[in-house]
């Protein structure tokens, strides 16, 4: 039976996930799926890159899924529950590259990244993380669509290259790890999805919840490099401290400024980093432009005030809303090369607001915001 038509199934035909040992790897798919896990995880073992992922997911004890839904997240690692989830809908070319992304994910976790996250750390620390080994995991896996084009198979790079142009641009200058690493930063489309996702997102979720009171810690580039492949990089430590690699959108700085205040307000010490993180020029960049105004837009529809549940939370929200509306309009200046002082003080002042409108919250905080490795957006 056709891919499609085994994806397409009435929910009450679907099969029962069973267990299967592919190359040492626990795979857990329906048995009408066997057949393409089994074609997923022989190309892997036909080169270098795949043969080591599959020596780390075995190493670690991984388990592999495929699953239906998962929007326009190709596949994503899972620490807290040590999986690896693919996207059903993915063809065989792109779930090749990404499940070798996804396995260095899993790597990055048992190198010491699960227990630099386990601190309270600065936000330049948790970004210089996200981004490095979101960098590192994409390098390791067009490195794996390069191995899989010298056997003859270009459909992976083919694909990566439809999807992630800006990367293999600048991998095609001489081919090294170094390159496409530092190719990721240049795809305006990516860092901003994981600004909205790793930052904004779980900064406006968690914004009334229970603070965080350990000290903040900080963490240098040499102290991560042991867990994204720095030591591949050409000058790792100056890369990470360069604005390309720093920069975010006002809107993501704002997003964690309000975080910080709310925190605070509820007895968290302050985020000292937050000053030293430059904001992304909208100036004669199209896509930056394109990508500011994206997330604006999501952003008031998943976080209308009137959508809380508790008068807190709506208060919180609507100080979210008003420095959105000035972000927005500081963008717009912006993008012409401009300064609006007046929407400068505007957010200036919502930010103010944000330190004393939030009551202190009921003990539910968790000491931390939880995330997904994810990093194979399509």
């Amino acid at each position: 039976m056709a891919l499609k038509q085994i994806f397409d199934r009435p929910a009450e035909q679907k099969e029962d996930v069973e267990q299967y040992l592919l190359h040492g790897v626990k795979v857990n798919v329906a048995p009408s799926e066997k057949k393409f896990a089994e074609d997923l995880f022989d190309s892997l073992a036909s080169i270098p890159s795949g043969r080591n992922a599959i020596a780390d997911m075995k190493k670690y004890k991984v388990d592999f899924f495929l699953e239906t839904a998962l929007g326009t997240a190709g596949g994503y690692f899972d620490p807290e529950n040590n999986r690896i989830v693919m996207a059903k809908s993915l063809g065989m070319d792109f779930m090749e590259f990404a499940l070798v992304h996804e396995a260095r994910h899993l790597w990055q976790n048992n190198q010491g990244r699960n227990e630099a996250e386990e601190q309270n750390l600065d936000y330049a620390t948790r970004l210089m993380i996200n981004r490095a080994t979101e960098a590192d995991a994409q390098a390791q896996a067009i490195q794996a669509c390069k191995e899989w084009q010298a056997q003859g198979h270009d459909a992976p790079m083919k694909r990566f290259e439809k999807h992630y142009q800006p990367i293999t641009d600048r991998f095609a200058k001489n081919q090294t790890y170094s390159e496409a690493f530092k190719g990721w930063f240049d795809d305006e489309r990516i860092p901003a999805s994981y600004e909205q996702g790793y930052d904004v997102e779980p900064c406006l979720d968690n914004l009334t919840e229970e603070p965080d009171t350990r000290p903040y810690v900080s963490m240098t580039p040499e102290q991560v490099s042991k867990f994204c492949g720095g030591d591949r990089v050409e000058d790792f430590a100056g890369f990470m401290k360069s604005e390309q690699a720093r920069k975010v959108h006002l809107l993501t700085k704002t997003a964690v400024e309000l975080f910080d205040a709310s925190m605070a307000a509820q007895g968290a010490p302050h985020d000292p980093s937050l000053k030293t993180v430059p904001v992304r020029d909208l100036r004669g960049n199209a896509g930056a432009q394109m990508y500011a105004a994206k997330y604006i837009k999501e952003t008031r529809e998943n976080y209308a005030p009137a959508g809380a549940k508790d008068e807190n939370r709506k208060t919180a929200l609507q100080i979210v809303m008003n420095a959105v509306d000035a972000v927005e309009k500081v963008n717009a200046a912006a993008v012409k090369g401009e300064k609006s002082a007046e929407a400068e003080k505007a957010l200036k002042i919502e930010k103010s607001k944000m330190r004393t409108a939030v009551k202190p919250a009921p003990a539910r905080f968790d000491g931390g915001i939880s995330l997904i490795y994810r990093g194979t957006e399509r």
